[in-house]
């Protein structure tokens, strides 16, 4: 018996795994006194990685929600 296909896409699961990860790794970068740069949050007039992680994360949600919606 054949299993239906996945209606899931594949890449924007991957990248929101990826992206979740990453969150991880920038909220418990191990040990506060040696931190990479990248992973730590600025102050205001610098844009580091560190705070890209959130919007990139609500990027993909919307772009799953926007399928889920235009299937129903």
């Amino acid at each position: 018996m054949q299993t239906p296909p996945s209606s899931r896409i594949v890449s924007i699961d991957i990248l929101r795994g990826i992206t979740v990860a990453f969150m991880i790794v920038v909220n418990n970068p191990g040990d506060w006194n040696k931190v990479w740069s990248p992973l730590e949050h600025v102050a205001w007039n610098v844009c580091t990685p560190a705070d890209l992680v959130f919007p990139f994360f609500l990027l993909l949600y919307g772009l799953y929600r926007k399928k889920i919606f235009l299937r129903l």
